[in-house]
C-alpha cells in the first residue's frame, strides 16, 4: 500500500468525493491548492464557470484597448471567500508581478497588468480569472480529507485549464482510475 504525505498539499488538487457536500459550491468541485501550511490553506475552485456575466461588467473603467481581452475572459467562482476580489491562476511561464507558491507548478496574479499582457500576446499560455477563493483554518483541510470529503491528486495543467468545465471533476477521478459509480452514496452497516 502506498502511503501519501499530506504534510504539504500546495500544488495538489482536491477532488470532492462523490455524494458529499451536495447543495453547495463544493459539490463535485475540483480545487487547486495554492497554499497549505501550519497557518491554514488556500485554494481555488477551477471548474465553476460563471456563464452569463461578461468580464467587462467587472472592469467598468478599463482601458478601451483591453476590450478584446475582456470579451474573451471567462469568469470562474474560485470559492465563497472574498468573492468581490479577482485573481488570475495561470501557468508559470508568466513571471511579471506573480506569486509562485513553493511546491506549486502554477502561479497567481492579482495585478491588472496581466490583462494588458494577455491582450498583447505576452501573457501566460494558460490562465483563468477567479472571483473569490477557498480557505481552511489550521488542521481543517486535513480533517476534511480524513473524513473522506476530498480525494488528493497531483495537479494536471491540461485538466485545470481544459475547456470542458462540466467534465473536469469526473476527468480528475478518471485520472486516478476511479469513476463516481465506484463510490456508495451511504455507509453500510453490517
Amino acid at each position: 500500500m502506498i502511503k501519501q504525505d499530506f504534510s504539504n498539499l500546495t500544488g495538489k488538487i482536491l477532488i470532492a468525493s462523490p455524494y458529499t457536500m451536495e447543495g453547495n459550491v463544493f459539490h463535485k468541485s475540483l480545487i487547486y491548492v495554492v497554499h497549505h501550511g501550519a497557518d491554514g490553506s488556500v485554494g481555488f475552485i477551477v471548474n465553476r464557470l460563471i456563464k452569463d456575466t461578461p468580464a467587462n461588467y467587472l472592469f467598468k473603467k478599463t482601458d478601451p484597448k483591453l476590450e478584446n481581452a475582456l470579451s474573451n475572459l471567462e469568469l470562474y467562482i474560485g470559492g465563497p471567500m472574498d468573492i468581490e476580489r479577482g485573481t488570475f491562476l495561470h501557468s508559470s511561464d508568466y513571471k511579471k508581478n506573480v506569486l509562485l507558491p513553493i511546491g506549486s507548478s502554477l502561479a497567481v496574479s492579482a495585478n491588472f497588468e496581466i490583462l494588458k499582457d494577455i491582450e498583447a500576446g505576452t501573457g501566460p499560455k494558460f490562465y483563468m480569472f477567479l472571483l473569490g477563493h477557498t480557505a481552511w483554518k489550521p488542521g481543517e483541510m486535513e480533517s476534511e480529507i480524513g473524513n473522506n470529503l476530498w480525494i488528493v491528486a497531483e495537479a494536471d495543467e491540461a485538466l485545470i485549464f481544459g475547456p470542458d468545465n462540466n467534465d473536469k471533476w469526473s476527468a480528475a477521478l478518471a485520472n486516478l482510475g476511479l469513476d463516481s459509480s465506484d463510490f456508495a452514496p451511504t455507509i453500510a452497516h453490517c
